[in-house]
């Protein structure tokens, strides 16, 4: 399940990453094969990380089987371009963790949040969180608890069965349901609280529940759905919540190349399911797909949702 933070173990793997070893081994591997990349030790330092690295090992391997040399010059230079991907993969998510032990010297947000065994059409999620205003303060501690009643009224859009499902079918894909709205509150939540801290919000002016509802013409949440400080304080309701702070990719462009994903938008790719999108750099969208973690795709595998 997708979270704020690092995990110790991710931390302690992504500072034990030597850049510049990776960086010789990456430019080596071109002529002397994936062999070279052994002993890296990048398989604990998360998916972001791992994922580029398991797309440069293929791209290598494709460029070792090309023959005629036309296939080869367009093997090699796709391999070049994934090797780059895994070099600035590795100093982006080296950012994260300085910005991730930094925020936590005065924020703490527990995102570590568990499903219920049985979900209601009211969904609910506490989010316990600890701040303070300097490092020899003492810590303040207080939850918030963030609710929605789902609209489970039939989506008549898309296709029906041609057969009725038994009850205990349909009792299953209701729960399956609610479990993916649960899960989208959860990913809101988190950001919300961390966002108001961030533009410099009081933890003390935080209410204990607040109720996410759906846009006026929409039934599902949207990205300002759990902005519970409403129309006045720290943050303005006009300004978007910026899940952009997960820091994947350097600074990231606010619209996507060919126009169709912004910042924070709700996407949707065959594999990996809903998401919503964190970073944008040209044609490349990063997407938080909850419980698959961030994943960076090209924007013409996404459909745009909502």
């Amino acid at each position: 399940m997708n979270g704020l933070y690092l995990s110790r173990h991710e931390l302690s793997a992504i500072k034990a990453i030597d850049t510049h070893e990776v960086e010789r081994r990456v430019s080596q591997a071109l002529d002397e094969g994936p062999s070279v990349l052994f002993g890296l030790n990048l398989s604990n330092a998360g998916s972001h990380i791992t994922d580029h690295m398991h797309r440069y090992e293929q791209d290598l391997a494709k460029y070792a089987k090309a023959k005629a040399s036309t296939k080869r010059s367009e093997t090699r230079g796709r391999a070049w371009s994934s090797g780059h991907d895994l070099i600035y993969s590795i100093r982006d998510m080296k950012q994260r963790v300085e910005e991730q032990e930094k925020e936590m010297q005065l924020l703490r947000i527990d995102d570590l949040i568990r499903p219920p065994s049985r979900f209601q059409d009211r969904v609910e999620v506490r989010i316990h969180y600890q701040w303070r205003t300097a490092v020899e303060v003492d810590w303040e501690f207080r939850a918030i608890t963030f609710y929605h009643d789902v609209d489970m009224r039939p989506d008549y859009t898309q296709p029906q069965p041609t057969r009725k499902p038994s009850a205990a079918k349909l009792e299953e894909q209701r729960q399956d349901t609610l479990y993916r709205h649960w899960d989208h509150l959860r990913v809101l939540a988190l950001h919300s609280v961390r966002e108001f801290f961030k533009a410099g919000g009081d933890g003390s002016t935080i209410p204990e529940k607040f109720e996410a509802k759906p846009g006026r013409t929409d039934r599902y949440l949207n990205n300002f759905s759990c902005n519970f400080w409403g129309e006045s304080g720290p943050i303005r309701k006009s300004e978007p919540v910026r899940l952009a702070i997960l820091k994947v990719g350097g600074l990231s462009d606010d619209c996507s190349s060919d126009g169709r994903f912004t910042l924070q938008s709700r996407v949707k790719h065959a594999k990996f399911g809903e998401g919503i999108v964190i970073h944008i750099e040209a044609d490349k969208i990063t997407a938080d797909f909850g419980e698959r973690g961030p994943k960076r795709v090209m924007s013409s595998f996404l459909e745009p949702l909502g």
